[in-house]
């Protein structure tokens, strides 16, 4: 059985991106060989070579070259044209999760993402209409590996306790590991329209009837756990989950999402003193 990070990593391959060479060759200052020729002096002085610039400065944020995308119109010609697609699409909606993290919506641009995967705009038409398309796409993918990896460390599990211990791990710690998809999935969506909530209300309810169908197979199967007398499973499953999905905003809007895990025995405690 995959574990939660086996199952994740399938989200951050190693990061593909590119410099923006593009966009500040734009606006790069003209070189001295566009300049007018000055007229040469005729002293001794001016047969001497120059003396050579100092070597650049390392820029800390140099990706480096292992992590470089392979740059626009290159590519392996070893694979099949379907390998090269699906490389693409992942090339670009792990440039999209970045640059949708750090402008947001609002500031998104294609020119961005395309600069960051080191593809073209063309690429980038190829795979969507425009970029609610994309950010929906990054959606579906983000949501299906996610869901995937807590239920996987549910069903992992026999004893309720444990399954329930390990899907708000499972949960929390995927917010920990990626934190600017959980930016995207938590914050972002929200502000691209409307149909996006619906799409992120029905994650939710995918989460919500996880745990429910736990908690009443623990009621059922073995016999663990205590129903609530007047019934009401579902509305105090719906209300936790809800509550998980707080806690987890709570860390994006502050910029803490590597700490995300540090609340799982608080919400572990919650729901075991309502079911368990």
């Amino acid at each position: 059985m995959k574990t939660p990070v086996a199952l994740l990593s399938g989200l951050r391959s190693t990061p593909v991106m590119a410099r923006e060479s593009a966009k500040r060759s734009a606006t790069a200052p003209i070189s001295r060989r566009g300049e007018s020729a000055r007229p040469a002096k005729s002293s001794a002085r001016s047969l001497k070579a120059p003396a050579p610039a100092p070597p650049p400065e390392a820029d800390p944020n140099e990706i480096p070259e292992s992590q470089r995308a392979p740059g626009r119109g290159k590519y392996d010609r070893t694979r099949s044209p379907d390998q090269r697609q699906k490389e693409q699409l992942r090339r670009l909606l792990d440039a999209a999760g970045h640059v949708f993290a750090e402008v947001g919506w609002a500031d998104a641009t294609v020119e961005a993402i395309v600069n960051r995967a080191g593809m073209s705009r063309r690429t980038f038409y190829e795979h969507f209409d425009d970029l609610k398309e994309c950010l929906l796409v990054l959606h579906q993918k983000v949501t299906k590996v996610s869901f995937r990896a807590v239920e996987s460390s549910v069903h992992a599990q026999t004893d309720p306790a444990e399954q329930l211990t390990m899907g708000i791990t499972a949960f929390l710690g995927g917010i920990a590991m990626f934190p600017h998809m959980a930016r995207v999935m938590f914050r972002v969506v929200r502000s691209a329209g409307p149909e996006f909530e619906v799409i992120h209300e029905q994650m939710m309810a995918r989460f919500t009837k996880l745990v429910l169908d736990g908690v009443v197979n623990s009621f059922t199967a073995g016999g663990r756990g205590k129903a609530p007398a007047d019934g009401q499973i579902e509305l105090r499953v719906f209300a936790l989950v809800s509550g998980m999905e707080a806690v987890a905003m709570r860390y994006v809007l502050k910029g803490e999402e590597s700490k995300a895990l540090e609340a799982a025995p608080v919400l572990i405690d919650m729901v075991q003193k309502t079911f368990l």
